[in-house]
């Protein structure tokens, strides 16, 4: 028998209509489970814990619809090539490739949100997902692969991702000292942010072919134009997470490896620090995680560079924040204009008044 209130359980049960009767007694006990282990092995108070699993969905949710907005930025590659970064209120940017022979995505945010994405299509008269003929994932988190089965083609991901997504929980492949609690959270964020998976997978190769800095690269993909290196990572943010760099336009796709704070909202700072405090770290292993961003740093660095003395610049194309480079003194800086689009009145979007709970949350847990 659980130990969480009938009110409580009514705030969330919204958030998990997907699930059997079967499916949802299951998660709640694990969740109850999850919940006794923080405050019993953690000292994390239960109902602190509670206030943000409900969070996760009132955040996503008052967010969506007519308070869902973008934050993005355009860059024109060629005449007939646009390249788009889009962030969302909460999980990671998608990154649009519009091209006369159709769309190529980097990363697709959480499934609750397809019809908003659907909806800023149009707005920004790019038509819908019909036209998308190449989808690259690079990792299997759900705020980065969480709409690939609404995609109408095969999702290209690492063999280890796929392993990840069946397995079920984003500590697949990992040295994790709560497995359980890991899990817990990932069928929680799962089952909340409606992922669907993929129906379709293509799999990288994992043999290298080629090396940059300290990173294999294990396959090149080709699609009107653009020319993309895979290079894999280390797996200190996740296993099987993959990084693509197009060296003709300077583009590299750093996922969660490096993120530019600078260019985070305060916002999405707070929604994204939920896994702190639900499961110790967004990375796997935090140690690997910190080799691995001063080891793609300094390959970034070096390929600006050689970048450089051709008369182009580096774009670090993050997975969450803005698209970003380095200054004259290698500093990392914005590096295109970035503009916000809101269905609301400026000032009132959606998130005002998530976003203030998820203050009070980061304002107590860190104490």
């Amino acid at each position: 028998m659980h130990h969480l209130s009938s009110g409580y359980l009514k705030k969330i049960k919204p958030y998990l209509t997907s699930l059997s009767n079967a499916e949802y007694e299951k998660l709640i006990t694990d969740h109850d489970d999850a919940i006794l282990y923080l405050e019993k092995h953690l000292g994390k108070n239960p109902k602190m814990t509670r206030w943000i699993v409900q969070s996760i969905g009132h955040y996503i949710y008052s967010n969506s619809k007519e308070n869902f907005y973008v934050d993005y930025q355009k860059v024109s590659l060629t005449d007939d090539i646009t390249y788009w970064c889009f962030q969302p209120p909460a999980g990671g940017c998608v990154h649009l490739f519009q091209t006369p022979q159709g769309k190529l995505l980097i990363d697709c945010g959480y499934g609750a949100n397809y019809d908003d994405w659907c909806r800023i299509l149009l707005e920004f008269n790019l038509g819908d997902f019909s036209d998308t003929r190449r989808l690259l994932i690079t990792h299997g988190d759900a705020d980065h692969c969480g709409m690939s089965g609404l995609i109408p083609c095969a999702a290209y991901m690492h063999p280890v991702t796929k392993k990840l997504l069946e397995d079920g929980s984003r500590g697949f492949a990992a040295v994790n000292d709560y497995p359980e609690l890991v899990r817990t959270y990932t069928t929680g964020i799962n089952v909340i942010s409606k992922l669907s998976l993929p129906k379709k997978i293509q799999t990288s190769p994992t043999e290298k072919i080629g090396t940059r800095g300290e990173f294999p690269v294990i396959d090149t993909i080709d699609f009107c134009g653009l020319h993309f290196e895979v290079w894999e990572s280390k797996g200190g943010h996740l296993a099987g997470q993959l990084f693509y760099y197009e060296p003709n336009f300077g583009l590299l796709f750093t996922s969660d490896c490096f993120l530019n704070p600078a260019s985070i909202t305060k916002p999405r700072k707070e929604f994204g620090s939920i896994p702190d405090y639900l499961i110790t770290s967004v990375n796997i292993n935090s140690r690997l995680a910190a080799e691995e961003r001063k080891s793609l740093l300094q390959t970034a660095h070096l390929l600006d560079s050689k970048l450089k003395a051709e008369g182009k610049r580096l774009r670090l194309c993050c997975g969450h924040g803005a698209v970003s480079g380095f200054d004259e003194e290698g500093k990392v800086r914005i590096a295109d204009s970035v503009t916000h689009f809101s269905y609301r009145p400026k000032g009132i979007e959606g998130l005002i008044h998530a976003g203030m709970k998820l203050s009070r949350i980061v304002k107590e847990k860190t104490a």
